[in-house]
């Protein structure tokens, strides 16, 4: 009894390749042009190489700019962009750390774990609220940043700080606080007028 092109094992199979038609298809992305795989390694690692040359163009931008004289001014508007970035960063770190340790604790499965799971979430939660008083009570001890107010007098012979700004300067400090360093102290914070 003679198979046919679609019979394995006295099985037919619904509409099945050859291996001619495989090795067909095999041959051809083997001729593959050059550009195709180039467009394909670009697609695959877009990425990376974009990651790459934006360090690249910052630190080329960052070794010209050191070369002008910018006034103070200047660099604040030049350094305004990252400012932002890094604002933003800081400001996703707190919810995410909370969402993902919500997630893993939602997702242990404390009859599989058992004692044991019960014991790492205790440490994990007793030397957290440990580390918190520690770093409250020192910052009730030390007091961090009293004196800094000293700093703003003539006293010390330091040139003025002046107190003039500019427009642009208040449009910057709304577009800073549009994104607090913390999301949370924010959330709190009332403003007085």
């Amino acid at each position: 009894m003679a198979k046919s092109k679609g019979e394995i094992n006295g099985h037919a199979m619904p509409h099945s390749e050859s291996t001619d038609q495989i090795l067909d298809r095999h041959r051809t992305s083997e001729q593959k042009s050059f550009g195709q795989k180039l467009r394909g390694f670009l697609r695959r690692n877009l990425m990376v190489i974009l990651t790459v040359s934006g360090v690249l163009v910052g630190v080329g931008l960052g070794m010209m700019v050191r070369k002008m004289n910018l006034t103070r001014a200047q660099m604040t508007y030049f350094a305004f962009p990252g400012e932002m970035l890094l604002r933003m960063l800081k400001m996703i770190i707190l919810p995410l750390v909370v969402c993902s340790l919500v997630s893993g604790a939602a997702s242990l499965d404390t009859r599989s774990l058992g004692k044991l799971g019960g014991i790492a979430v205790g440490y994990f939660l007793g030397t957290t609220l440990i580390a918190s008083c520690i770093g409250v009570s020192l910052a009730f001890i030390i007091k961090p940043g009293v004196g800094a107010g000293a700093l703003n007098t003539n006293s010390l012979a330091l040139e003025s700080i002046s107190n003039d700004k500019e427009t642009a300067d208040s449009f910057l400090d709304l577009a800073r606080n549009l994104f607090p360093a913390n999301l949370v102290a924010a959330a709190f914070r009332s403003v007085s007028t």
